[in-house]
This record gives C-alpha cells, sequence and structure tokens, in this order.
C-alpha cells in the first residue's frame, strides 16, 4: 500500500466498524488488494504447515478482513449471513485459529468485552476509549513511535511490543456534557471542581467535614461499586445519595 493504514484516525463506535462497499475510492481499492494479498499470505501459510481452511472458517475470514477496527464473536456472527448457519463456537474457533496464525489478536480494554482485530504486519496503532459512550478511535502517530525507541534506547531496553490506551471522554460527550451537574455522574478519572453543596444543614456539614467544599477540585477514582474520589490527596467513599448532592462543573 502507498499509505500506512492507520495514518488517519479511524473512530468505531462501541468498538465495531464495518467499511462500506460503496462509492469505493482509490483508497478503498488499495485496502481491498491488501485484504487480498492478506488472505493468500494466510493460505500460504497454513499450506506450509499442512493446515487449511474449512468452508465455515473461510466465511468468517472473508468477512473479518473486511471489518476494520474491532469486532466481538457475536457481532461477527451477525455480519456473515446473518449468521445463519454458522454457530457462536465456529466464529470463535475460526478467529482462535487466525489469532495463532499471527492475522489477528485480541483485544480488552479493562474489563470490557473481548474484541478483534487485524494484526497488520508492521503497522501498531493506539487507542483512545471514551468512558461514556464507549466509542474507540484507533490512532498512529510516528512521534510517539520515535519517542517510545528513543526513550528504550537510552535505558538499553528492547521493546517487543508495547500498548497505549488512553482513556477520557469523545469531542461529541464533551459537548454534550453539562456544565453543572451532579458529582455521581462523573465518569473514573474525570477531574472536576466543586461548586455547590445542595441538601439541609446536616448535609451541607458532613460534607465540609470531610474537606468537600465549594472551589475544592476532586478526582473520580472509580463510579462503579463504592463510588471512590481523591480530595486533597486523601482517598474519599461517598454513597450514591451523597455524590448527588455535590455539584460540579468538568475543569
Amino acid at each position: 500500500m502507498t499509505k500506512n493504514w492507520f495514518e488517519s484516525i479511524k473512530t468505531i463506535k462501541g468498538g465495531i466498524g464495518i467499511k462500506d462497499n460503496t462509492d469505493k475510492t482509490e483508497d478503498d481499492l488499495s485496502v481491498d488488494l491488501f485484504h487480498k494479498k492478506e488472505k493468500e499470505e494466510f493460505l500460504s501459510l497454513l499450506s506450509q504447515v499442512g493446515d487449511n481452511l474449512s468452508e465455515q472458517e473461510e466465511k468468517v475470514l472473508d468477512v473479518f478482513l473486511k471489518t476494520e477496527g474491532h469486532i466481538s464473536i457475536e457481532a461477527l456472527k451477525d455480519k456473515i449471513d446473518g449468521g445463519q448457519g454458522l454457530s457462536i463456537e465456529d466464529v470463535e474457533n475460526a478467529l482462535e485459529k487466525f489469532c495463532r496464525y499471527g492475522i489477528a489478536q485480541k483485544v480488552r480494554f479493562n474489563d470490557g468485552p473481548l474484541y478483534f482485530e487485524h494484526l497488520h504486519l508492521g503497522q501498531s496503532h493506539d487507542h483512545l476509549i471514551c468512558v461514556k459512550c464507549g466509542k474507540i478511535e484507533e490512532f498512529f502517530d510516528p512521534r510517539l513511535e520515535a519517542l517510545q525507541r528513543e526513550l528504550s534506547q537510552e535505558r538499553g531496553f528492547q521493546p517487543l511490543m508495547h500498548k497505549l490506551v488512553i482513556q477520557g471522554l469523545c469531542s461529541r460527550c464533551r459537548q454534550t456534557r453539562q456544565t453543572l451537574m451532579p458529582l455521581a455522574m462523573c465518569a473514573s478519572g474525570e477531574k472536576v471542581k466543586i461548586v455547590k453543596l445542595v441538601g439541609g444543614r446536616c448535609i451541607c456539614s458532613k460534607l465540609s467535614a470531610m474537606g468537600l467544599n465549594v472551589g475544592q477540585e476532586i478526582e473520580v477514582l472509580n463510579n462503579s461499586g463504592p463510588f471512590i474520589i481523591k480530595a486533597k490527596g486523601t482517598r474519599l467513599a461517598l454513597g450514591r445519595g451523597l455524590a448527588q448532592k455535590v455539584l460540579v462543573s468538568p475543569i
């Protein structure tokens, strides 16, 4: 191909992306040729070790190669003729085989669902993940690659692989974000400033005694299960009801 597949940022809503086959551009045709070459190389590799693809595995492969971004087993099954004639086990076994032969790799972010993606030779990429809507953006930046090599060389370290995942809020979620909201609505990792304490005198006194006062900057450490925040260098646990009484604005 004439340009790196990850030169431009690709956005995948909910971790899943399928390229549209209509109105193909020159780049789209190049991508089709690239995927055809990948399939030919894969079949040649299987032949070298005395293995082959079953008819079901080839169906999975053809659709998988046309799928860009991250895709789950269930979503890929639905893309293959609506899942007709293939079980979840058939698709999973095929994907596991692709991983063993280096044409696919598994991707799991934190404790989220398992996805699969292409393992393009010589083409690494990193991820931006929105913690609100789940959107994933893949990106490639040669400056990051150069910096990693430089840092490794300075320390006499030989890098074999790396994984960079940046979690935050995507542009759309930031645009729809309220300027004033309850602390309970904040995402893990978000930094906010207390604007107002609501509730009776007892509630406000309790929050103040915890060091939560108007103007205080805090960071949400966990918003699933116990609501944990960092304030003035200390971890604090808040009940959901109490977190609703703290109105904050994003920093």
